[in-house]
This record gives structure tokens, C-alpha cells and sequence, in this order.
């Protein structure tokens, strides 16, 4: 009772913001030797094997089968769409206006469960929403060099919302269900997607 924090939340914490700040940046670089597509590609494979020796390991339990459907379009729009897009987005966008209008998917979260899941937004979510829209409509011009508006600024806002689409389709299956996707296996439909960006 009102002891420190879990040491392994901890370390699950810190990596988390480690691995997603620094992956900005090393799209950025990965950029000067691959294309978008095949980039998206490589960090799909990545992740899917890495994903894949740790359900083996924790024994993670797989999607019913009336949960597929969500599967498939988290694997299309949060991995393939969002990954592709982001990739293209960085050719002209830098890694730190990227960071900052990736981190609008909240925003698009919160309007798609108004929309679909009928949650209701009181006057301070709305205006958190209109101030998140502004501070991204003023990265983007900024990226642009003056008033004119960057197209991979606004590439990147594009792959922002096919990301923030999971978090609405995933609640019905959290809530029939008590646990979210196996997260191996949107991946794995991510690949799928990407894959015709391989080298031939």
C-alpha cells in the first residue's frame, strides 16, 4: 500500500517515449536510403517478428473470428495507411513538426467516438479541440517557410487520422470481449498491405 511505482511499468514507460520520440528521426534518416513505401514495409517486418516471438513467449491469445473485420481495417488504415503516409509526409516535413502533428490523433480520436460511439464532448473538450487544430494549422504553415502550406506537413496530418480510426473500431471488441486486437495481428495485416512496395 503506497508503494513506488511497478519497476517494470516504469522501464515499459520510458521506452515507450524513448522508442516514439527517436522514431521521427530515424524515419528522417532511413529516408536517405529507402523509399517511402519499401521503408513502410521494413518497419511492418520488423515489428510483425518482433510482435510474433513475444505472443509465442506470453502465449497471446488471438482475435475471434467476428473480430477480423477490425483487425483487417486496423491493419489497413493504423499500420499501412499511417505508416506510408508519415513516410511520404517527412520527404520535405522534419521529424519535429511531425512529432507535433502526429500528436493531433488524439483530437481525431475524440471526434470519431462523438461521431460513432456517441460520446459527448462538453465545452472544454471542444475548445481543446478547436486550440489542437490551430497549433497544427501553425506548424503546417510554418513548414511551409512563410504563409504558404507544406503538402508533407499535411501528409503526415493525413496519416494522423487513419491512426486515431483503431481507438473507436477497437472499443466494441474491448467491451464484448475485455481485451483489445492482439496487437501481432493488425501488424501482420499491415505487412500485407505494404507489400507491394517491396523491391522487386
Amino acid at each position: 500500500m503506497g508503494g513506488g511505482p511497478d519497476a517494470r511499468l516504469l522501464a515499459a514507460v520510458v521506452a515507450s517515449v524513448v522508442f516514439g520520440a527517436s522514431a521521427y528521426a530515424a524515419i528522417g534518416a532511413a529516408l536517405a536510403s529507402y523509399s517511402p513505401g519499401p521503408l513502410a514495409l521494413l518497419r511492418m517486418l520488423v515489428a510483425s517478428a518482433a510482435l510474433a516471438v513475444y505472443a509465442a513467449i506470453s502465449g497471446m491469445r488471438m482475435p475471434e473470428v467476428r473480430d477480423l473485420p477490425s483487425v483487417v481495417l486496423a491493419g489497413l488504415f493504423a499500420f499501412a495507411l499511417y505508416n506510408v503516409a508519415l513516410n511520404y509526409g517527412q520527404l520535405t516535413a522534419s521529424a519535429g513538426a511531425a512529432s507535433l502533428i502526429v500528436a493531433s490523433i488524439p483530437i481525431f480520436t475524440a471526434l470519431l467516438a462523438a461521431a460513432f460511439l456517441r460520446e459527448r464532448l462538453d465545452a472544454l473538450g471542444w475548445s481543446g479541440i478547436a486550440v489542437g487544430f490551430l497549433g497544427v494549422a501553425l506548424i503546417s504553415v510554418g513548414e511551409g517557410g512563410g504563409f504558404g502550406l507544406n503538402a508533407g506537413a499535411l501528409l503526415v496530418l493525413l496519416a494522423a487520422f487513419p491512426q486515431a480510426s483503431t481507438s473507436p473500431s477497437r472499443s466494441p471488441i474491448s467491451k464484448s470481449t475485455g481485451r483489445s486486437p492482439s496487437p501481432p495481428t493488425p501488424y501482420g495485416r499491415g505487412r500485407c498491405c505494404c507489400s507491394p512496395s517491396s523491391p522487386a
